[in-house]
């Protein structure tokens, strides 16, 4: 089977394609899919993360995957954030430093995770921030890894992809799993059959709500994202199942898609251009973002 590749980006039709990839590509097993990039005039780099949900989900099938007909300037970047190399193409280096890796982690991989922040998140036009919020901002990070590890059902990795757009000032940073998605998770755990993924995600994204099952709190890493977003100007998406949820500024929208995304992508997009500073009135809650 050959997959038209249009323009990919990070917004509600490069999602809503990736959903399409995965249905006509669901019951397809140890075949050949050729990702044809003949007709993709651009690819937001972060967009790896959610694609590799699809192709690792077609290899586990016993596919065999390839990309055909990459444009120069994708090839470029997607050599520069490594992720060709899970096609055994080369790489470039990145002389701007504008690439966040294309990485898979292990579920347990939480050092590793933490490390990768360490390594690639700092420097890149993210606002300033006192110790004690940047603490807490990669403490949310790490929570929607955990969630990727704790609700996706699956042992399959995690996939962290991120890019720095200098000329739009803004910083993408990108995790993505291919599990059973937000919307299976809530519904087993409020027992509610009637709930969709838009409903789903909505309740995951309540302050305090969680599926977690023991004494370890939860939901506390969306609530100080969707603080620091709305006060930053930048963009929060949560990708699940059919769900597409977006929060941009204080506005938020959640719009079903028509195909089923395999997993869950969660998107947090900063805008790079803010010159404030950020802190925190107290550590104990993120509503004393100022």
């Amino acid at each position: 089977m050959k997959l038209d590749v249009g323009t990919i980006r990070s917004d509600y039709r490069g999602f809503s394609s990736l959903a399409k990839f995965a249905e006509l590509t669901k019951d397809i097993s140890v075949d050949r899919v050729d990702l044809d990039f003949s007709n993709c005039s651009f690819f937001d780099a972060n967009m790896t993360a959610p694609l590799y949900v699809l192709i690792s989900r077609l290899r586990s099938a016993l596919n065999i995957v390839t990309i055909q007909n990459l444009p120069e300037p994708i090839e470029i970047v997607l050599k520069r954030n490594k992720f060709l190399t899970v096609f055994n193409m080369e790489t470039l280096s990145d002389h701007f430093q504008t690439t966040h890796p294309f990485k898979t982690f292990k579920p347990h991989a939480t050092e590793q995770f933490n490390d990768y922040v360490n390594a690639y998140l700092h420097g890149k036009g993210i606002p300033s921030m006192s110790k004690a919020l940047s603490k807490r901002f990669q403490q949310s990070l790490l929570e929607i890894f955990l969630n990727a590890k704790l609700h996706s059902d699956s042992d399959s990795s995690i996939f962290v992809c991120g890019q720095l757009y200098r000329q739009k000032h803004k910083l993408d940073f990108t995790i993505a799993d291919a599990g059973v998605g937000i919307w299976e998770n809530v519904r087993r755990y409020t027992r509610r059959k009637d709930i969709d993924s838009c409903d789903a995600i909505r309740w995951a994204l309540a302050e305090g709500n969680t599926t977690k099952t023991t004494h370890q709190p939860g939901g506390l890493g969306f609530k100080l994202l969707q603080d620091f977003i709305q006060k930053n100007q930048g963009k929060l998406q949560i990708v699940s199942r059919y769900g597409y949820y977006e929060l941009s500024g204080s506005a938020s929208i959640c719009e079903k898609m028509d195909n089923d995304f395999p997993g869950t992508c969660v998107n947090i997009e900063i805008n790079t251009d803010d010159a404030k500073a950020y802190s925190l009135q107290s550590e104990l809650t993120s509503r004393d973002i100022f």
